[in-house]
């Protein structure tokens, strides 16, 4: 992933919306992800697309462990001083499991702001055959645009933004990642993972850092975690959420 593997990280992230951070999970923390993820996966909602657990960290004391770590790399990578996990979630996406259409993160966060990243771990080798994440580079530049799905009603103020315009005829840059190995995104970037043609599954986790000056914002969009209890716009994250430091 020349395109992504540039140098300086922090670089590559404000110019492409993303960077490569290369292993991040040693063979030993990968196992203990995937024994996590499978002891678990019977709590989680299954799709055309996949299966999804989420709070993985709240479910999973192995997971929750390893999150200031990975938080404190991705916070490194790209320069800023401290992140805080808002929420994660374990896919599993089985052989044939449907396509997730191009979309950005933020149009399913209530915050008021898009400062931070989704830090995507790949569990098992993931390529094109057996759906990898997609990219339309720079789109990040762009700003939001309108949710491409879970739009509630006619004052959703998700609604009045202009739409990912993506060509029908753009399939994105391919992202293959190997197993352990991360990408970390902004929340604005277009993203998308096509259908999974292969027999092998591909799982992953992705978390959904923040900094930690950011607010809830219920108006901007569906409350996206099931562990809390809603809550009141401009509120603070609660503490005790999982942090760099």
């Amino acid at each position: 992933m020349t395109w992504l593997a540039a140098p300086d990280a922090a670089a590559a992230f404000r110019s492409h919306g993303a960077a490569a951070l290369g292993r991040l999970l040693d063979d030993d923390q990968l196992a203990q992800v995937r024994d996590a993820f499978d002891a678990i996966r019977d709590q989680g909602v299954t799709g055309p697309y996949a299966t999804i657990v989420h709070d993985g960290w709240r479910r999973s004391d192995a997971l929750a462990a390893l999150v200031p770590a990975l938080a404190a790399r991705a916070a490194a990578a790209i320069d800023v001083p401290a992140l805080v996990l808002f929420h994660d979630h374990l896919l599993y996406k089985p052989p044939l499991g449907d396509d997730m259409a191009w979309h950005q993160d933020f149009s399913y966060l209530p915050l008021d702001r898009p400062d931070g990243l989704t830090l995507w771990i790949a569990l098992d080798d993931v390529d094109e055959d057996n759906g990898c994440l997609y990219y339309l580079l720079g789109s990040h530049l762009r700003g939001e645009r309108r949710a491409a799905w879970g739009i509630w009603e006619h004052d959703d103020p998700r609604a009045a933004l202009p739409p990912l315009d993506v060509p029908d005829d753009e399939p994105g840059l391919a992202a293959p990642t190997a197993a352990g190995c991360a990408i970390a995104h902004h929340t604005y970037l277009w993203h998308r993972s096509p259908r999974n043609t292969s027999d092998r599954a591909r799982r992953a986790w992705a978390l959904s850092l923040v900094v930690p000056e950011a607010r809830w914002s219920p108006r901007h969009s569906p409350h996206p975690r099931s562990a809390v209890e809603p809550r009141a716009e401009g509120d603070p994250l609660e503490a005790d959420l999982l942090r760099t430091g």
